[in-house]
């Protein structure tokens, strides 16, 4: 613990020993809660990237410890935080549908798959937590290691979103074998959107001589987006043998110390201004609400003949709380209208999103045989309802955000009101999987397949011509009766064909909307229960701000009672420690930089 602080917990303390002489419970849980970030200054920074992109081998050169699992398959299947800890720790944070509990597991099982681990109990794991003596972790780092956005989370791109607007920073990996797919540069637009410091990556430099090349395309890919941002080229095998061979240059040709740049100066630095004005703001509030009473009560102390002009201008500043409080029809009707209208627009611009696409990819199907296509179209339809997916809840996300604004500003009677960003980023769930898509029926195929729907066709022609051909003498088996045969073969064939394709162009449009359903209902469902939390959480904010107002002018008016009515010598006592409290307050109210 630097002097800092120190300094700044020892204020809070204090505070926190005035506010619980004043029975100030509710003051007390928002400086518990200050204190609690000034003693854990942890910023979070999320890893992503694309299945087999690098990001595990990423994580394990920038700690030098093998903390995450690598391997030729898919290898990141659960969310992962890794913090400091003095000893190497792991536990898994599951959900039995009632309530998150954390679960011990071995350091040797992190190196295993822990998405249905036997130690769950078949509840949902929801992260893994590990705790490694990294001297990196120990300036105030969480590192956060998703599941490839190809793999585990697709199409549910939203639940590793979901991490993003609490994150202090994004690291986005992408190999240099090619450059960014169309997938990846919707994925990097949406989470720049949502964390706009974010460093791209450019991994595995060792492995392809021109890497140069593919990281010129990207840069040309990222200014088409209107990004500023250049990918960082990196080799997670350079730097292990820098680190085990203590070559310095080798080290910088890594591109891993431009990476502990960026995590030390942008993101450790900008984490901490954050911090600090949150935490003076909380200070700064506490030590207003504790003047509030303390200087009607000294005034009162040292002349009690301006009892009742105190009095009253305190019963004044009381009303017009209590009409700050009792307005909570119109800041209450702000929130209830903005949740409202953003959950319809939400809904709308999801379904419209998915009608648009359902509606491409059916005049798609309509103008080839799914068949031969359908392993591509699957992909390209999992990564476009992926992207839409991932678009509204950014769009959703910044609404939201609007909406707390709209209510902050029906509170301009009580000054400057902070907008619980972090709480806002909290809220939601990750998206239950769906089924994927159904394999569609081949087109008959071979020699003998087709030669058998000919021969079905032509047998009857055969015989309904040779038949005729016998009425006017001639054989059965004649060159009229064998071309009918022919030529209603090769129609019976077509027909078949044509009815096969028509079928398998049905079935993959009912695949298409079954799986575009599926993920609108689950996208859907998660989407809702969000607004509602964001609705819980703006609504108790707001609600505290006005409570909090209002109480604290009813304790002024309660020490100013108890003030007259004490005795001469009590009254120079007390008068005294009011005013040691009060001089403390002061000091701590300016130095805060609250306003009076």
């Amino acid at each position: 613990m630097d002097d800092n602080t120190a300094k700044v917990t020892k204020i809070i303390d204090r505070l926190r020993e005035m506010v619980a002489d004043a029975d100030r419970g509710d003051i007390g849980a928002r400086l518990d809660a200050a204190r609690d970030r000034v003693q854990d200054p942890r910023a979070r920074v999320v890893v992503l990237g694309q299945l087999k992109q690098g990001k595990s081998n990423l994580i394990n050169a920038l700690l030098n410890i093998p903390v995450c699992r690598v391997g030729d398959d898919e290898t990141t299947s659960t969310v992962t935080m890794i913090g400091y800890g003095s000893e190497p720790a792991a536990r898994l944070v599951v959900d039995d549908g009632t309530d998150a509990r954390r679960i011990d597991v071995p350091m040797d099982d992190i190196r295993k798959d822990l998405s249905r681990a036997p130690a769950a109990g078949g509840a949902r794991v929801i992260r893994l937590e590990i705790e490694v003596p990294s001297p990196l972790l120990e300036r105030g780092l969480v590192i956060i290691d998703t599941p490839g956005s190809g793999g585990v989370g697709s199409p549910h791109a939203a639940a590793t979103l979901g991490l993003l607007p609490a994150a202090s920073a994004v690291l986005v990996a992408s190999d240099v074998s090619q450059e960014y797919t169309a997938p990846e540069m919707a994925f990097i637009r949406q989470a720049t959107e949502l964390c706009p410091t974010a460093l791209m990556l450019a991994t595995k430099t060792d492995l392809y001589p021109r890497w140069r090349d593919v990281v010129a395309a990207d840069i040309g890919h990222l200014q088409k987006i209107g990004s500023s941002l250049e990918p960082l080229p990196t080799s997670s095998a350079l730097r292990s043998h820098a680190v085990r061979l203590k070559d310095k240059e080798l080290n910088e040709e890594s591109g891993f110390p431009k990476v502990l740049e960026f995590l030390g100066d942008k993101v450790l630095a900008a984490d901490k201004q954050k911090m600090q004005e949150m935490v003076m703001t909380e200070i700064g509030s506490a030590a207003g609400h504790l003047m509030l009473a303390m200087r009607s009560e000294l005034s009162i102390l040292r002349d009690p003949e301006l009892r009742k002009s105190v009095v009253a201008e305190l019963e004044r500043a009381k009303s017009e709380a209590k009409e700050l409080a009792g307005r909570t029809a119109l800041w209450q009707q702000v929130l209830g209208d903005g949740i409202a209208d953003l959950s319809a627009d939400s809904d709308f611009d999801l379904r419209n999103r998915f009608r648009k696409l359902t509606k491409e990819f059916e005049q798609e199907i309509d103008g080839c045989d799914p068949a031969t296509v359908w392993e591509d179209l699957g992909t390209r339809l999992k990564d476009e309802v992926s992207a839409a997916v991932g678009d509204n809840f950014v769009w959703t996300h910044q609404r939201s955000i609007e909406v707390a604004e709209a209510v902050a500003e029906s509170f301009a009677a009580v000054g400057d009101v902070m907008i619980p960003h972090m709480a806002l980023a909290s809220v939601g769930s990750e998206i239950a999987p769906v089924d994927s898509l159904v394999d569609l029926e081949q087109s008959p195929s071979g020699v003998v397949n087709k030669v058998m729907i000919g021969m079905r066709g032509s047998y009857g022609g055969m015989m309904m011509f040779g038949m005729i051909s016998t009425l006017v003498g001639m054989s059965m088996v004649n060159p009229f009766s064998v071309l009918a045969g022919v030529m209603l073969g090769r129609k019976t064939f077509t027909e078949d064909r044509d009815a096969r394709l028509a079928r398998r162009r049905g079935e993959a449009k009912m695949a298409v909307r079954r799986f575009a359903d599926d993920v609108l209902f689950e996208v859907g469902r998660e989407s809702r229960e969000r607004l509602r939390l964001i609705q819980r959480v703006l609504r108790d904010h707001f609600r505290e701000i006005a409570e909090q107002t209002t109480r604290s002018l009813t304790e002024s008016i309660q020490a100013t009672e108890k003030a007259a009515n004490k005795e001469v010598s009590d009254r120079e006592t007390r008068a005294k420690m009011v005013e040691q409290q009060l001089k403390f307050l002061g000091e701590v109210h300016t130095w805060s930089g609250a306003k009076s």
